[in-house]
């Protein structure tokens, strides 16, 4: 359907916005990886003033500080020096939004394989794998900067849901719940909200040490064994509760049943598993955010999202059955599976 000449000139002056969208995250990247939101703290600065600070082209600083002015990150104030602005704080060390490790790993770990989707529809595997010659898992474990960057942004990303997650899940009768490959943060929200509650953390070595120090913070390190292993190969943790939250939409079918069935294979009859995830929608307007996730581990990982359909076909082949699927204020569904 061909709409009028306004009506086309408004969808290709979005489309256009969003093609230009890199201008603003390399800014803000370039910005981050300078440590410039927290250089500048709370004082103005002129670009002579904070390029003798950091060591950088004052030239070239001025117009960098007029670049990020027009994102409202600084603010360009009228004796000619730049003040950070509300917005540019939210990038600053430890900051609750989180953003200043967000834009790290999408320019340093997503920018490239979402350019080279072309090889992912060519070859059907991961455009990560094609950029940079191994697995993000791997990719990850030999930059272990990047990878912890990583790992504490999951977990911070993760509590931050957790309110809603909590709000739908019943833990009253469980006494120990596992977190599978979740990196730490739910588990950490689940018994920090129930004292008789105790936890295990199952996650690769260097995922596990990465969230010693985050449990530690929160108050929880001493209710929470931490349990080092690899799920595609076993579960070895004996729980009440297991919790799978965003771990299946990382792999493909085949390594999605493997975990499954691992995680059946160390259930006694009485457990349970929780599987907390985006459904993938029937027709993608109706859920874009679940889209742009599935696309994202069509990119990255080799997953996808699954419908409920697709969902309840790999817990059967696993040994489960859904007993109940509770939607969240978040957008993710909390898919309660018993032993069949």
């Amino acid at each position: 359907m061909t709409g009028s000449a306004d009506e086309q000139g408004s969808f290709e002056k979005r489309l256009r916005l969003q093609i230009e969208a890199y201008h603003g995250a390399a800014l803000v990247y370039a910005a981050v990886k300078l440590g410039l939101p927290d250089r500048m703290g709370t004082r103005s600065w002129t670009a002579e003033q904070l390029g003798a600070k950091l060591g950088l082209s004052a030239p070239h600083l001025l117009r960098f500080l007029r670049g990020l002015s027009t994102l409202g990150i600084c603010e360009e104030l009228p004796d000619g020096s730049f003040a950070l602005a509300p917005a540019g704080q939210s990038l600053q060390s430890g900051a609750p939004s989180r953003l200043a490790e967000k834009v790290q790993i999408v320019v340093e770990q997503y920018w490239q394989p979402w350019a080279n989707l072309v090889s992912c529809l060519e070859t059907g595997k991961p455009s990560f794998d094609h950029v940079f010659g191994m697995t993000v898992w791997e990719w990850r474990r030999q930059h272990a900067e990047q990878g912890d960057v990583f790992n504490s942004y999951l977990a911070k990303e993760t509590l931050a849901q957790a309110d809603s997650i909590l709000e739908a899940l019943d833990v009253s009768r469980v006494r120990t719940v596992a977190d599978i490959g979740g990196g730490g943060g739910l588990l950490a929200a689940v018994v920090r909200a129930n004292p008789h509650v105790e936890g295990v953390l199952f996650d690769r070595p260097h995922t596990v040490e990465t969230a010693k120090p985050y449990l530690l913070s929160l108050g929880v390190a001493g209710r929470v064994q931490c349990v080092s292993g690899d799920f595609l190969s076993a579960v070895e943790v004996q729980a009440d509760l297991y919790l799978l939250k965003s771990v299946l939409q990382q792999w493909d079918d085949a390594d999605s049943l493997t975990i499954l069935r691992n995680c059946r294979a160390a259930m006694q009859d009485a457990a349970r598993l929780l599987v907390i995830e985006r459904l993938g929608p029937k027709r993608a307007v109706e859920d874009a955010a679940s889209i742009m996730v599935d696309l994202h581990m069509m990119a990255i990982t080799g997953g996808r999202t699954r419908s409920r359909e697709q969902f309840e076909a790999l817990l059967s082949q696993a040994g489960f059955t859904i007993a109940k699927v509770t939607p969240t204020r978040s957008g993710l569904v909390i898919i309660d599976a018993v032993p069949a």
